[in-house]
C-alpha cells in the first residue's frame, strides 16, 4: 500500500473514532481515587491581570520636601516673557510643577510649562530633582526623551494616572546649588554648563523658591561671552502662584479627563449623537500610535456615540463636550482594549493610553434627512400643491406639458333595417 494511502486510512479511523468517542452516552463517574493520590493539574488559567493600589509618593528627607512642597503648584508669570532670542516676541507662560513617580530616582517633580493661552500644548518639559551633595543641596534638571514627553502632557493634574518615569527616560541638563535664605532657597549653578539653544553654547542659571513665588534668570552667551537669550544684566523672570483655567474630573471606568478649553455652542455631546473629533492616541512610553492629523489630508474621525464604535472610554472622554471642546484623556487598559491590545495599530495588551481631543462637529442624528417646513409669508410652501411656480436651473419657470383630454367616445351607429 502506498504511503499516502496509509496515512488517509490512519486519518479516517482517528477521525472515525473521535466521531463515535462524542457520540457516546456519558460514562457513570470512575472509581474514587485513594486519598494519598496525586491531584490533577488545574487546567489553564485565563490571563488575569489586578491593578495594584500605588503606593503613596514619599520625600527622602524633611528638608527636600520643604523645598519640594514650595514649588509643587500652578505658576504664572507676573509679566510677559520673551519667547526666544527677540525681546519682542513676549508671552505669558504658564509653569506647572507636580511630584512624579519613578522606581529609580528618588525626589523627582515634573515641570510643564506652556503660553497661558494654549495650556494643551506645552513648548517645554522637564524634571527637578533635589538631592544631597557634600553636605549640602542640589537642584538638578533634567529634560525628557522625545518620545517619552508625549504620554506625560497634563501630569501635573494627577500623578497618579501618569506613568513612572525611569532614569533612562531623562537626560540632565544643570545643577544649581541650594541654600536656605530665611524661609526660601537660593539656588545657583555652579559653573556655565554647555547648551546648543538658540545658538547659545554656554548657559547659567539661579532661581529663588519662595512661598508664593518663584524667580528665575537663566542667561545663554555665544562663543564671545555675550548674552544672545535669557534675562539680561540684574533682570529676573517671577512667576505667581494662580488657578489655572481647566476642569478636571473622573468618569465611569476610571477614565480621567482634563478639559483645557470648551466651545461657544450651547449642545453638548450624549450617547447617540454623531461626533466628530480630531485626536492624538499615546502609550505610556509617549508612542504616538494614531493621529488623525497623520492623514493625507487631516480628516477628523466620525462616529456615532452609541459604544459600538470605539472603546468605552473614548465615549467616557467625549461626553459633555461640545464643539471646540480641548480635552487630554487618560483611559485604563480596562475601558480600552484589556489583555488582547490592538495589533493593527500596534497597541500592546494591558496597555493604558492617553488621548487628546478637538471636538469639530457634533449632531443628533435622529434629525438626519429632515427638512425643515419651507414657509413664506407664514405659509407652507409644500401645501400650495400645483400653485407653485417651478424653476429650473436657467432660472426660468419650468413649462410643463399638460396631459391632452381624453376625446369623447363616439357612439356606434344603429344599424339600418335592410
Amino acid at each position: 500500500m502506498h504511503l499516502n494511502s496509509k496515512m488517509g486510512l490512519i486519518a479516517a479511523m482517528v477521525l472515525a473514532c473521535g466521531q463515535a468517542i462524542a457520540d457516546e452516552p456519558a460514562k457513570p463517574d470512575a472509581a474514587p481515587q485513594p486519598a494519598n493520590a496525586p491531584a490533577a493539574a488545574p487546567a489553564p488559567a485565563t490571563p488575569q491581570r489586578v491593578r495594584e493600589p500605588l503606593a503613596p509618593i514619599t520625600w527622602s528627607d524633611p528638608e527636600i520636601e520643604k523645598i519640594a512642597k514650595m514649588l509643587i503648584g500652578s505658576w504664572k508669570s507676573t509679566a510677559p516673557l520673551p519667547e526666544g532670542a527677540d525681546p519682542k516676541e513676549a508671552i505669558e507662560v504658564a509653569m506647572f510643577i507636580a511630584p512624579a513617580r519613578s522606581p529609580d530616582l528618588q525626589d523627582l517633580m515634573y515641570v510643564e510649562s506652556a503660553r497661558v493661552d494654549s495650556l494643551q500644548a506645552p513648548y517645554r518639559q522637564a524634571f527637578f530633582q533635589v538631592y544631597k551633595h557634600k553636605g549640602g543641596l542640589r537642584l538638578r534638571t533634567f529634560e525628557p526623551m522625545r518620545q517619552i514627553g508625549g504620554s506625560l502632557v497634563g501630569l501635573w493634574a494627577n500623578p497618579d494616572v501618569f506613568p513612572p518615569v525611569s532614569r533612562r527616560d531623562l537626560v540632565a541638563t544643570i545643577d544649581l546649588d541650594l541654600t536656605a535664605d530665611g524661609d526660601s532657597f537660593k539656588g545657583k549653578s555652579p559653573h556655565p554648563y554647555p547648551t546648543g539653544r538658540l545658538g547659545a553654547v554656554e548657559m547659567t542659571s539661579e532661581v529663588a523658591i519662595k512661598p508664593d513665588r518663584i524667580v528665575t534668570s537663566d542667561k545663554g552667551f555665544d562663543s564671545n561671552g555675550e548674552v544672545i537669550w535669557g534675562t539680561k544684566g540684574d533682570s529676573t523672570f517671577e512667576f505667581a502662584r494662580f488657578e489655572p483655567p481647566v476642569r478636571t474630573f473622573t468618569r465611569e471606568g476610571n477614565v480621567f479627563v482634563i478639559e483645557y478649553r470648551r466651545g461657544e455652542d450651547s449642545r453638548s455631546c450624549e450617547l447617540g449623537d454623531e461626533i466628530s473629533v480630531h485626536y492624538l492616541g499615546f502609550l505610556s512610553n509617549g508612542l504616538r500610535f494614531d493621529s488623525s492629523l497623520d492623514r493625507q489630508p487631516p480628516n477628523p474621525l466620525t462616529f456615532n456615540v452609541n459604544g459600538k464604535q470605539v472603546i468605552p472610554g473614548f465615549i467616557q472622554g467625549l461626553l459633555g463636550a461640545n464643539v471646540g471642546t480641548v480635552r487630554r484623556v487618560y483611559i485604563p487598559w480596562e475601558a480600552a482594549y484589556g489583555e488582547f491590545g490592538n495589533s493593527r495599530t500596534r497597541i500592546p495588551p494591558w496597555a493604558d493610553l492617553y488621548f487628546d481631543f478637538e471636538v469639530m462637529r457634533l449632531k443628533d442624528p435622529t434629525v438626519k434627512g429632515v427638512e425643515p417646513p419651507l414657509t413664506v409669508g407664514g405659509t407652507d410652501l409644500r401645501q400650495l400643491g400645483d400653485r407653485v411656480i417651478k424653476i429650473g436651473p436657467d432660472g426660468q419657470p419650468i413649462q410643463e406639458a399638460k396631459p391632452k383630454a381624453a376625446e369623447p367616445v363616439q357612439p356606434s351607429p344603429e344599424p339600418q333595417p335592410k
